[in-house]
Formats: structure tokens, sequence, C-alpha cells
């Protein structure tokens, strides 16, 4: 039965005479929630010294966000297809607003007895509570407002901003701490996020419920056992690297993921209203996107992490020299977007998503072209690396996108693109978590040969200063050699599993972008799986 969802909310958007506020409300929200992944990454040695922070202080004000992200995606997304989507958009800006100016005064305040860094601790949580909220429906609000060349282009433009504020944060970052303080990282969110609020409220319809029916219950055990599974994994995920991989606190927390997964399958499999039908996996669009950007998230964005740590600990730069350097990754994103939806036009989905997957590990292979003696000027060798990953990235994340939530049924839009989210981030901690890995086995390496050359007394500053970026240095090349692997493994998966869905008929056809997905999918879409 087709849905008619999405030409219902195309036509409520039309009326209000404002896509174009509709599409800045979701862009500009997207950008500042992307943002806050990396931009604190270059403010945490200042926020050591100013709150008197320890290593693991400072690990947990960057892990707190993503925490938060991770386990309250799913049920964010739910929310907005029950309750309406700008009614959970704008209350996820509003909450993200309101931890971003408890982040920016966390030196200032003083609740409960808690310390100031533990303050920034449950600031940071109560921003990844309305990020969660942000990044799934900024998506999903693209995709229902729109139709044709305009949701192509916000298509587009939603995988080049995404990109492009994960890329940006460490020069934005820099900037802003060395220009106004680390505050400032936190506070620049407000005014954006004042213009997204002024933006949704006045296009967006009030009344934007995907269910004109009576009203779905809300599946509550289902939405409890999935974030409690996604916080022992996650926690595992963050902490296995210093507890030890085959730790009790690791295993135990890896078995109770597992454990509550088997859960939740089985209250979604006797849920008269899950959260999702699980027969979306067995159709090759939605599991092969899904598995598509887990990988994606596993290997090209753990890379880009740790591409900006050997910029800055093996080549010594400055967290703004550092953003410079990866300026031409950046605006190849740029590139990528437009460049994708036109090939898909003419070669189809498939054919474009497993090409673009396959050229992207063959520039994260040319990271391993890095100078293991780390040279001032050898970043330039990562110039065809990052380039060929920026223009092949800029391809994927929309195409790939689109392929969730244009196989989800229409009224479910928000939770499809959670999912989609939720796995990509779920392999993006799995990914750092092992090149995290690769890169301490090297760091013990060089750290076992300085107390040799300390014993023979050979050590010299110098010496230890090239033994510690040789470290850096091969353990990127080593990552890289990783994350090529895991990319090529989603090309891969994108010929198994994704189906070439070029249409010719349809009104998405007139567009040259990657709505094509929609058009050619709208019937597989809600068909019954058997």
């Amino acid at each position: 039965m087709p849905s008619t969802h999405a030409s219902h909310a195309s036509h409520a958007s039309g009326r209000t005479g404002k896509p174009g506020l509709i599409m800045l409300a979701a862009l500009l929200g997207l950008f500042i929630a992307l943002l806050d992944v990396t931009v604190v990454t270059v403010a945490l040695p200042t926020i050591s010294t100013d709150l008197h922070a320890s290593f693991s202080d400072l690990e947990w004000v960057a892990n707190a966000y993503m925490l938060a992200l991770a386990v309250f995606i799913v049920t964010a997304g739910r929310l907005g297809d029950l309750y309406g989507q700008r009614r959970v958009y704008t209350a996820g800006v509003s909450v993200f607003l309101i931890g971003s100016l408890a982040c920016g005064s966390a030196g200032e305040l003083s609740l409960f007895g808690w310390s100031h860094i533990v303050v920034l601790h449950a600031a940071r949580v109560v921003q990844g509570v309305g990020g969660a909220a942000i990044l799934p429906l900024s998506l999903a609000i693209i995709y229902s407002s729109f139709e044709g060349k305009k949701r192509a282009l916000g298509l587009m433009l939603w995988g080049a901003i995404g990109g492009l504020a994960t890329a940006l944060g460490p020069l934005i970052g820099g900037f802003l701490v060395e220009q106004a303080g680390w505050e400032w990282i936190f506070l620049v969110n407000l005014p954006i996020g004042a213009v997204v609020l002024g933006a949704a409220m006045a296009a967006m319809p009030a009344h934007d419920r995907s269910a004109r029916g009576p009203r779905t219950s809300l599946d509550v055990p289902g939405l409890v056992t999935v974030s409690a599974a996604l916080l022992c994994l996650n926690l595992a995920l963050i902490n296995g690297s210093d507890w030890g991989w085959t730790s009790g606190k690791a295993l135990g927390l890896f078995a109770a993921a597992a454990a509550l997964t088997c859960v939740f399958l089985a209250v979604e499999a006797r849920s008269s209203a899950p959260i999702m039908n699980l027969g979306w996996f067995r159709r090759p669009s939605f599991g092969g996107s899904v598995l598509t950007g887990f990988l994606l998230g596993a290997g090209m964005f753990a890379a880009l992490f740790y591409l900006s740590i050997y910029l800055q600990n093996g080549l010594g730069l400055s967290a703004m020299q550092t953003g410079v350097r990866l300026l031409p990754l950046t605006l190849m994103l740029i590139v990528g977007a437009p460049l994708g939806g036109r090939l898909v036009a003419r070669l189809g989905v498939r054919t474009t998503l497993a090409a673009a997957f396959a050229a992207m590990a063959v520039g994260l292979a040319l990271f391993t072209l890095i100078d293991p003696d780390g040279a001032g000027g050898s970043w330039i060798r990562l110039l065809p690396g990052m380039l060929l990953t920026g223009l092949t990235l800029g391809m994927v994340m929309p195409i790939s996108s689109e392929l969730t939530v244009a196989a989800a049924p229409q009224d479910q839009v928000g939770v499809a693109a959670s999912a989609g989210t939720m796995f990509r981030q779920v392999g993006n901690a799995v990914g750092i978590a092992l090149m995290g890995a690769l890169m301490t086995a090297q760091a013990t390496s060089a750290q076992e040969e300085a107390a040799r050359l300390a014993h023979e007394g050979a050590l010299t500053p110098g010496a230890a200063q090239t033994l510690h970026r040789t470290a850096v240095a091969h353990g990127m090349q080593h990552g890289a050699w990783y994350a090529a692997a895991v990319t090529l493994a989603g090309a891969l998966s994108v010929l198994v599993f994704v189906r070439d869905l070029r249409t010719s008929r349809g009104p998405a056809s007139a567009s040259p972008g990657v709505t094509g997905v929609a058009a050619a999918d709208s019937g597989r879409a809600n068909r019954p799986v058997g």
C-alpha cells in the first residue's frame, strides 16, 4: 500500500512558502551537533589547566557527549515519528543549547558539591541527549519535507555539511580557544541554535505527526532494552583499552550488551507497536545501507579521528595548523556530494556506491605514504589520500543515508534515520578502539626501545622525540591499512546487498540527484516482507 506521508509533508512545506527556512533549520542543527564531536578535542589541554582535570577526566569530556548521543538516538527518532518532527526537533535543539550554556559556564558553576570538571561532564551528557534528536531528525526533516530536485539538493547538502562540521571542528576549536577561550567552543552554539529554533518554528508545520490515524503507542520496553544495550556496548568500547579487553569489566559489559540485544529482539518480535519492524533488515536496501554505514564509521571516520592525532602528535602541529591542513579534505566533501548525485542518475545507486567505497579504500591506503620520521613538511604526502577520501566521503554520505530512510515505511523515517546514525556511531566507536589498539602497540614498542636506550645511557631528548613521532607514524600507517580493508569490505557489502535502484519514472527522476533511490524503492519499501 503506497505511503502518502512524504507527499503530505512536501505539500505542507510548500504551503508555508518557506522551504529555505526548513532546509536552514535542518542543516544548521546538524552542523552544531556534529561540530561538538570534534571541536572539543583541541581545547582539552586548556580545560585541563583551568579546571585541574586529570587525563581520565579529559577523556570523559569527549566520551560523555558521544555516549549520550549513542544511547538516546533511537528513542529520539521514534519520538519524532510519533509526536511530530518539529516538536521533537525543537525540543532536542533546546536541550542541546541548555547543555551548551552549562558547558560554557562549567568553570563558574557549582552544583550539588560537584567539581567543575564533573559539571562539565554532566553538561556534555545534556548536550548529547539534545544531539541525539538533532542528528537523525535533521535527515528525516529533509527527506519528509521535500521531493525531486529539492530533496536531492537537501540530501547532498546534508552529507556535505555533516562532513564539513566534523572536519572543521579542530580549526574552529583552535581559533576559538586562542582568541576567546575554551568556553566559547560551547557558547558559539547559542546564536546558531537560536537561528535554528527560529527557522524551525517559522517554517515547519505545527502538526506534522506522521500517523494521521490513531496515535501509535510508545514501545517503552523496546526503547529501554535497546538503550541499555547501547549503553553497555559503548561503555565497553570506550573503556576497553584502559581496562584491558579481556578484563572482567569489559567482558561483562559486552556480555550484557549481547544479552540485552537478544531481549530487545524478543520484545520487538512480540510488540504490537515495535520501534522498528525487524523485517526491514531483510530488505537488501535497508540492511545493506546500515551495514555499509557501520563499516563507514569503523573505517573512514575512525581514520579521520586518528589523522588529526597524527598531525598534532606525529608532526607537532598546533590545533589551528592541523585544521588548515585538513581543509583540502573538507573542500572535496563539497565537490563529492553533487558528483555522487550525478553518478547515481547515470550509473545507478549500486554501482556508484560500490565504486565510491572502493576509491575511498584506495585513498585511505595512500595515507600509508607518510614519512615515518615525521618531518614537518611531510603532511604534503597526505594530500592525494585526503583529496580522494574527501571526494568519496562526500559522495557516500548522502547516498547511503537516503538508502536507509527510503527503504523504511514513510511514517517511520525518523527511527530509520536513527538506526542508520546509530550503526555508523557504533562502527565509529569500534573503529576508534581497534585503531587505538594499533596505535598503542606502536607506542608500547617505542617505550620499550626508549627504556633500552636509557639503560645504555644513550637516550637523548632528540632520540626520545624521534621514537615518539616514529611510533605515531607507524601506528597511523597500520591504522590506514586497517581502515582501507574495512572500507573495501563496505564496497563488497554494497555489491552483495544493495540493489540497483535506478528508475526513469516518477517525480524524483526529474532530479539528477540521489532521490532516484526513493523513487525506485518506494514500492518495495512498504511491501510486506515474507
